[in-house]
């Protein structure tokens, strides 16, 4: 076998190889072995049927399994002989196949970038100071109580900000009266005031009375993002079964009971009111210096990056966020969904998520960083208890589609980033605008001199 490797890009092979008759003559004989001792042809038993009448009847087959296999154990061998390191699968082109002159074929294949890796300890990352205020506080009881609210009727009087109306509505076209099954519904249970339905229907049942029915008119370009809507004139027929009020509670040491039977005062909900918030505001402050972090590592490199891991990692944040807006009922036949107006909407951060990869595991393969298959069942047992499957039924799964080393990946990348937080030089905000303060005065004076 002869091999030759040139490089087509800086993250890109391509791979000249040749195989011997000598070779296809071997891998022919051990394919016809195999079939024999299955083959089922009249008059002969099985594993005793000439070679010639094998080599006859399943001519074909014999041919392509030949080429195939061939083509592909001469690749493998290739890459392994010569260390390179791929990240997708090849592309074969200009097969020349003849076996009493050999088998020829071009590999191409997007590999590994290669890292020189720069100091990655001691990144400069600043620390935002990390405050409650009452607001936030107040924040958090408005929505334990409007939670622990109770609902009463309301008998008389019209339908006010902040009620809830129970309603039907029926949609039809303007002109021909005709129904529009796809939107509407009955004892439909609407806050006023929370913008829960669209614009035209809610800016309209302020003032309505129970029993009442109001025809509402609307108009929707082709632009507009419900499918149903879109394009059409329409009357909303909307009737007002009955309004409810809410009751909320007080802020006292009954409702914090309420909330949890360990609280015995308000000032015990209040606490870990509190203390909930500033955690919270903690791991938020983290995670934004983690990205301060990630933005800070990728600026020092520049590399090209294998198109193809390119393309998955976008194509995977389009298709994901073009089924959200699809079950939104958002009419994904919009100019915004167009195949090239998604690419350049995802495609910067695909090629920042596939940059930081590369870089984040080749820290961590410098610095012995390593994955358990604990770690790995964690992560396959938080998937299955979202999807509601079995850890054994999910796991199986992700090994036949080859998911296992992607979460190895995953993994990997974020605990070389943990790393990189530990080993990081953290500067309080404070500090970092008074030391940028000194060094402008510094300079001004300097300029002065």
């Amino acid at each position: 076998m002869q091999v030759t490797v040139e490089n087509a890009k800086p993250s890109r092979k391509k791979i000249q190889i040749e195989v011997e008759p000598e070779r296809i003559k071997k891998k022919k004989d051990e394919i016809v072995r195999e079939i024999r001792k299955t083959a089922s042809i009249k008059g002969f038993r099985k594993g005793k049927v000439p070679k010639e009448i094998i080599l006859k009847t399943y001519k074909n087959d014999i041919e392509n399994d030949l080429k195939r296999e061939l083509m592909i154990e001469a690749y493998e061998f290739a890459i392994q002989d010569n260390k390179i390191e791929t990240v997708a699968d090849p592309a074969f082109t200009n097969v020349e196949f003849d076996e009493e002159k050999g088998l020829s074929f071009v590999a191409t294949v997007d590999v590994k970038p290669e890292i020189d890796l720069k100091e990655y300890k001691g990144i400069e990352i600043t620390a935002k100071p990390i405050g409650i205020t009452e607001e936030d506080i107040n924040k958090v009881l408005d929505q334990l109580r409007d939670a622990f609210a109770t609902l009463e009727e309301k008998e008389d009087g019209a339908l006010e900000n902040g009620d809830i109306a129970v309603i039907d509505i029926k949609t039809f076209t303007k002109d021909t009266h005709y129904p529009i099954k796809e939107f509407g519904g009955e004892n439909l249970h609407v806050e006023l005031g929370k913008k829960q339905l669209i614009e035209e229907i809610e800016n309209n049942l302020e003032g309505m009375k129970i029993g009442e029915t109001k025809n509402i008119e609307a108009s929707f370009d082709e632009n507009y993002p419900l499918r149903a809507l879109k394009g059409k004139n329409v009357v909303f027929e909307v009737t007002l079964k009955s309004i409810k009020q809410k009751k909320l509670p007080e802020l006292n040491d009954d409702f914090a009971q309420k909330v949890n039977k360990e609280f015995k005062t308000f000032e015990d909900l209040l606490n870990d009111v509190k203390e909930r918030l500033n955690k919270n505001k903690e791991a938020e402050e983290k995670e934004r210096q983690k990205d301060e972090l990630l933005d800070k590592l990728l600026e020092q490199y520049d590399f090209e990056l294998p198109e193809s891991l390119v393309n998955q990692e976008a194509n995977q944040m389009i298709m994901d966020y073009v089924k959200n807006m699809y079950y939104m009922g958002i009419d994904i036949s919009a100019d915004e969904f167009k195949p090239q107006a998604l690419r350049e909407k995802f495609e910067p951060e695909a090629k920042k998520r596939v940059k930081a990869t590369f870089i984040l595991l080749e820290i961590a393969k410098k610095e012995n960083i390593d994955v358990s298959s604990e770690e790995i069942n964690e992560v396959i047992s938080q998937h299955a208890n979202a999807q509601r499957k079995s850890f054994e039924e999910l796991y199986k799964e992700y090994q036949e589609k080859n998911v296992l080393p992607l979460i190895q990946m995953e993994i990997l990348g974020d605990k070389a980033l943990d790393f990189l937080y530990k080993n990081a030089k953290i500067v309080d905000e404070k500090e970092e605008n008074k030391q940028g303060q000194q060094k402008k005065e510094d300079k001004t004076e300097e300029i002065q001199k």
